[in-house]
């Protein structure tokens, strides 16, 4: 069973208890929280700072004037400062990966543990913020690769890097109910929607020992993620990763329930429905379909042809599947070619697999099967709008949020339900700051052990393993410094 994310968050949670104390100490002496730390000089020096401008005072005759009242307020002020910098802790120079990361992961700390062959503890790692290193290494449009520039010519592979690990580890593992990481406490929280915002909140949640209920209207969780082409996918992979996810006991999963209002008895309620709602242009006919319906019952398309409008990256899904199911697939966009919204790697695999794209080309009529363009005319067998998503206002009504606000009493809105259609990567970075949110309005802010820097230095040598994975990670720089101090 695997119990590496065990290990980080017994590791988070003493990190926390010792900022607390740390906290404290500095309250009573300035600088003695920094010194209990580790941060000696940091401390000694705060301490200084501090005492010194009392013991001029003395030497003074303590005098009150207008400088005097300057400095005492000064000291103040540093007070506060240091008590602050006590219960933060210790902080180091990141590196430009994870910087770009919207979820935040530790890159460098996952390379490090792959560098030396421990790939349970790499993928717990990437988990500390992100719980789903095999899905996002399949559909993430990895922009930390876009900022590394460690070898000349081509970024590390860390996409395919915690792809491939997760995948080792997950086709190794045996998924089983599993104890809290910390003991249960009498706090329960709902979270609607099972897609991978809400698998995410739950699982911090579930972690920290809140008792979890998950409520997902389809017949399994996943959301959108259900509507992702298996051809960039493993959707058997991706359910024992979501398995994992969901496995505590702690946690129950409800589905095939559809939530039209708040549901009773719990401390606190996270919305994450996602933005599933399509945005429908104004044209009707049987052959008009709209994306998730396609690509969820994928009609039958051999020689057909299927006009997709829009550019995102479910446009090229759909455009990439109808080639794949032997059709003939043309996608317009009314922007130009470097505007378009799907990551380019999507744009480029579809252009080799004989995706047809016409830019600055916009609809103006549709007249049966054929549709007039300003670029020319089209007949078509398939027509999919595939101009974006938006959120569900008539839930948010039903749920009586506003759904505009991050937190409405004891409701958190989360992933794209808050924020608008995005990434799942993005959409995983939002859940895991709700969950942290949601802690400290349940009083349970030292269980948040997912808030932690689990920084790892690069390791002296190659231990072995995977050779892919260790010779890739062991080119990993580590950009960002190390600073206690």
């Amino acid at each position: 069973m695997f119990e590496a994310d065990r290990e980080f968050a017994l590791k988070g949670f003493k990190t926390l208890k010792k900022r607390k104390r740390a906290f404290y100490l500095s309250l009573i002496l300035p600088g003695l929280g920094q010194i209990y730390s580790g941060r000696t000089v940091t401390g000694v020096l705060i301490g200084i700072l501090f005492l010194f401008p009392f013991y001029y005072l003395y030497l003074i005759g303590w005098k009150v004037n207008y400088g005097t009242v300057t400095l005492l307020l000064s000291q103040l002020f540093l007070y506060f400062l240091q008590a602050v910098d006590a219960k933060r802790g210790s902080r180091r120079e990141t590196s430009p990966c994870e910087d770009s990361c919207p979820a935040g992961v530790n890159i460098p700390t996952l390379m490090s543990y792959i560098e030396s062959g421990d790939l349970e503890r790499a993928v717990a790692s990437f988990m500390a913020k992100a719980p789903f290193p095999f899905i996002l290494g399949q559909i993430c449009p990895a922009d930390c690769e876009k900022k590394c520039g460690v070898i000349p010519g081509r970024p590390l592979r860390i996409r395919e890097v915690h792809e491939k690990a997760a995948e080792i580890v997950l086709k190794s593992l045996e998924v089983k109910d599993r104890d809290p990481f910390f003991p249960e406490v009498n706090k329960k929280v709902a979270v609607i929607g099972g897609g991978i915002a809400g698998l995410t909140v739950a699982y911090y949640l579930a972690s920290a020992g809140v008792k979890v209920e998950l409520f997902e209207k389809e017949g399994s969780p996943g959301g959108i993620l259900k509507a992702i082409p298996s051809f960039k996918l493993n959707r058997k992979l991706a359910e024992k990763e979501i398995a994992l996810v969901t496995a505590f006991k702690n946690l129950k999963v409800h589905t095939g329930i559809e939530i039209s209002s708040l549901p009773e008895g719990f401390n606190a309620i996270v919305v994450a429905v996602g933005s599933q709602t399509e945005k429908k242009l104004k044209v009707k006919g049987d052959k008009v379909l709209y994306p998730l319906k396609f690509l969820r019952e994928t009609p039958d398309l051999k020689g057909k042809r299927v006009l997709i409008i829009g550019a995102g990256d479910t446009a090229f899904d759909v455009a990439r599947l109808t080639v794949r199911k032997g059709g003939e697939a043309v996608v317009i966009y009314r922007g130009r070619r470097e505007n378009i919204r799907a990551h380019e790697r999507e744009v480029t695999e579809a252009i080799k697999e004989g995706v047809r794209i016409y830019t600055e080309c916009e609809l103006v009529n549709l007249s049966g099967n054929r549709a007039e363009l300003n670029c020319g005319s089209f007949e078509f067998d398939y027509l999919i709008p595939a101009i974006g998503f938006e959120k569900d206002w008539k839930l948010f009504k039903k749920l009586g949020i506003s759904g505009k606000e991050r937190k409405e009493g004891k409701v958190f809105l989360t992933g794209d339900a808050f924020k608008g259609m995005s990434t799942a990567v993005e959409a995983v970075g939002e859940a895991r700051k709700t969950a942290e949110e949601v802690l400290k309005y349940l009083n349970l802010k030292e269980r948040a052990w997912f808030s932690i820097d689990f920084y790892r230095e690069k390791q002296k040598r190659i231990f072995g393993g995977n050779v892919f994975l260790v010779s890739e990670a062991s080119l990993c720089q580590h950009c960002g410094e190390k600073v206690k101090s």
